[in-house]
């Protein structure tokens, strides 16, 4: 039975992770690789080596666009956008937002005061239910290709999260537990390795779906 891998990359240093008030950057300011965020997917791309990645995939967000280029370039793979694996979309007006009042009203605060309505979003953000769809619609994309895999996908912090929550917990993953994602790290070029198995037999479910084999390495020290 031949796995799928997947290797979910978050990309490297933003201009917005480096900035002490980082939702008050432009978008255009903000959506960059710094320096800092350049080698570190420098370095991510040659540990990536080893790791015989047969596809990348990246969000359409120009920070994971810079951090895919950079490592197609090592690797030999030409960079293919999937259109839902971008970043969580907070409220409209969140970057203009004190960072008190950041804190006080981001996606995990807001989401966790309705946690009977997965549904739920104030004007430009996103629900629960639309950030589950989509990394499902990632999951069902991948499951529709070839066996054997090695699918290297530079991604986002919350999207990961999401993929490893819905991974973990299944139907039981809940608005509840939202909160709770925000306690997983996420490095800038940090890897998370997940696999896919088929079941061999319907009567034993437990060798099938989605595992996280490992969390957050850090390709750049390797």
């Amino acid at each position: 039975m031949e796995r799928l891998r997947l290797l979910l990359l978050r990309h490297g240093e933003s201009a917005s992770n480096a900035h002490p008030r980082a939702a008050s950057l432009p978008e255009e300011q903000g959506d960059m690789l710094t320096p800092r965020g350049e080698a570190q997917a420098r370095a991510a791309a040659v540990a990536l080596r080893r790791r015989r990645a047969t596809r990348l995939l990246s969000s359409p967000m120009r920070r994971a666009q810079q951090t895919a280029a950079i490592v197609a370039a090592e690797l030999g793979l030409e960079v293919e956008t999937h259109p839902g694996i971008h970043e969580l979309r907070e409220r409209g007006d969140f970057g203009t937002l004190s960072p008190e009042e950041q804190r006080l009203r981001r996606w995990s605060e807001w989401m966790s005061e309705h946690a009977d309505d997965p549904e739920h979003a104030p004007p430009g953000a996103e629900s629960f239910n639309t950030v589950l769809a989509r990394v499902r619609r990632l999951k069902a994309d991948l499951e529709a290709g070839e066996a054997g895999q090695a699918v290297l996908c530079v991604s986002h912090g919350i999207f990961i999260r999401f993929f490893f929550a819905d991974s973990l917990l299944g139907e039981g993953f809940r608005v509840r537990d939202v909160r709770r994602l925000w306690q997983l790290r996420t490095e800038n070029c940090g890897l998370s390795v997940f696999e896919h198995d088929e079941p061999v037999h319907p009567a034993d479910p437990e060798i099938a779906g989605w595992r996280c084999r490992s969390w957050m390495e850090r390709c750049w020290d390797e």
